[in-house]
């Protein structure tokens, strides 16, 4: 899941800078959030389940 929200970021942020794409830098930084968030969970094996 956290690859998948680095593979979106990277695309989205790509994109952005080589077509000057409007996409506001809110969603770029929050993509990039997520994504962090997500790959340091992983790297420490933290778990959310489902209840």
């Amino acid at each position: 899941m956290a690859r998948l929200f680095l593979a979106l970021f990277l695309l989205v942020f790509g994109l952005n800078l080589l077509f000057g794409l409007s996409i506001p830098i809110w969603v770029t930084g929050l993509l990039a959030l997520i994504a962090g968030v997500l790959l340091v969970m992983e790297h420490f094996r933290v778990r959310v389940d489902r209840k």
